[in-house]
């Protein structure tokens, strides 16, 4: 039997269009002979001419952010089928079928894309039609490179409900009525999604780094997001620096679970690669609130907090005293912590440790259960009921007041559930924020994580000199003007400079 594989497509019901008109030119010639092949006895409609336009700008743009995505693997995935378009939030509500359909011809007549019919594969999934550009139309993304570009709102609206349909095992959508916290939470988010669009958000790192490291990693079949939270399956994830706007998501009907902030590109890159990031050029820091959750369900429980860090089940190895900053503890700490939130979140109670963590904690799943059971009797009573969903919705509630308070001060900070990232010089006023938004919510003062140093591949590069040391500019020079953020970033200031 062949192997099942995962596909690595940018879709296009999640391209997000700029602002500008950047491929105008391309866009018209599209057009133009598109309405040559169709040859019309009559004058075309208005409505028609309209679904042509942005047909045709998001296909063109959605293969421009492929691109961008700098993996040869990854296509634009456009699907033919009449059932993939219409008013369902499944579907592709903005497109017009025959719209795309005739734009999608007049590209492969153009010789402007690679198009790669739709499939059923052997897993049974429905693989869309998928494109990737080529001649001319590849050649004008090459001499624009990869560019900053302000983008316009894409979601119908912020503010998502879903539920889990147990026939179906799926998640769907909910239809729901505006109240006045509603109203607020998305007028919130529509002031910030317009405030962090006039940003510039990378990574400083270097060519080789971003494609060898970070993409391909991204892109591997068992690729799988660190946090325990939210769609956590192992599937490739695209790369796109375009995608910063947010929704808020609420989950099981309900309005008071979940509502946390998802659809930013830095929530799905590796942690460890945050420490990266840079906001209009300049170093961040990211500030975690620390066992978030657990603290909440004791909490909760009206029940006092266990002395010490709440993942130290007591555990000691190879004679060393517990220190969580090391090894064996950091490694296993981490394997532990997962474990103890997906309890609290895991609202099905079917949880298991994979190979990796029963390697890496010496112990099964039930064995890891039985020690934190011990350090915290309390797990036994939530266990597989989906308190997490609720101290999500609790959660995002101190996020929503972090994010604004900095708004309010012109300061950016991205959320990433329990952590924050702004700019390293503004420091100070996150950690004020957080702990005025933790006690505004829940009455009590938090704890915050040590924020960690910020990383760059562009430090200065000294080497020996007979007697002394020399810079060497010309190597860091070349390394940052050869990266995609150093092309991002002064397409940014050219912008600004216009503005």
């Amino acid at each position: 039997m062949r192997k099942q594989y995962k596909t690595y497509n940018l879709h296009l019901k999640y391209i997000h269009l700029p602002e500008d008109q950047m491929f105008g030119e391309l866009i018209s010639i599209v057009l133009e002979h598109l309405l040559t092949r169709l040859r019309l006895q009559n004058k075309p409609q208005a409505k028609m001419l309209v679904a042509h336009e942005l047909a045709a700008r998001s296909i063109i743009e959605g293969l421009y952010q492929v691109f961008g995505s700098r993996h040869k693997q990854c296509k634009l995935a456009v699907p033919k089928s009449d059932g993939a378009y219409g008013s369902k939030d499944h579907q592709l509500t903005e497109y017009s079928h025959t719209a795309v359909l005739r734009v999608l011809d007049a590209l492969e007549s153009l010789g402007w894309i690679d198009l790669e019919k739709g499939i059923k594969n052997w897993g049974g999934e429905n693989i869309p039609t998928r494109l990737r550009a080529k001649g001319r139309l590849l050649q004008e993304f090459e001499r624009t490179k990869y560019v900053w570009r302000k983008m316009g709102p894409k979601h119908r609206d912020v503010i998502v409900l879903k539920d889990f349909d147990r026939k179906t095992k799926s998640k769907v959508y909910c239809q729901f009525k505006d109240n006045n916290d509603i109203r607020r939470w998305r007028k919130n988010l529509q002031i910030y999604n317009s405030f962090i669009t006039q940003h510039a958000i990378c990574l400083s790192i270097d060519k080789h780094h971003l494609e060898a490291g970070l993409i391909a990693k991204m892109a591997n079949d068992q690729y799988q997001l660190d946090s325990v939270f939210g769609d956590n399956k192992k599937k490739p994830r695209i790369f796109n620096y375009l995608h910063v706007q947010l929704r808020r998501i609420f989950s099981r009907g309900s309005f008071q679970k979940g509502g946390r902030f998802y659809g930013g590109w830095w929530q799905f890159i590796p942690s460890e690669y945050r420490r990266y990031i840079t906001i209009n050029g300049l170093p961040t820091v990211e500030v975690d609130y620390s066992e978030l959750h657990p603290r909440m369900m004791y909490r909760e429980a009206n029940l006092p907090l266990p002395e010490g860090d709440l993942y130290d089940l007591g555990l000691r190895f190879d004679g060393k005293e517990y220190d969580k900053d090391i090894e064996p503890y950091k490694s296993k700490r981490k394997v532990i912590k997962t474990y103890i939130n997906a309890m609290i979140n895991d609202d099905r109670g079917n949880f298991k440790l994979n190979n990796r963590q029963i390697k890496t904690i010496e112990m099964n799943t039930a064995s890891l259960g039985a020690w934190v059971n011990k350090k915290h009797p309390i797990i036994k009573d939530i266990k597989g009921k989906g308190h997490g969903l609720r101290y999500q919705f609790i959660d995002s509630q101190v996020a929503e007041k972090v994010m604004m308070k900095l708004l309010s001060q012109g300061i950016l900070c991205l959320p990433v559930h329990d952590s924050f990232v702004c700019q390293e010089h503004h420091l100070p006023e996150l950690q004020i924020a957080m702990n005025e938004a933790y006690e505004e919510v829940l009455g009590v003062v938090p704890q915050l994580k040590d924020p960690e140093e910020f990383l760059t591949d562009f430090e200065p590069v000294f080497y020996p000199y007979p007697n002394d040391m020399y810079l060497d500019l010309t190597y860091m020079k070349n390394q940052q003007q050869g990266s995609q953020h150093d092309q991002f970033l002064s397409s940014y200031w050219k912008y600004q400079q216009k503005e």
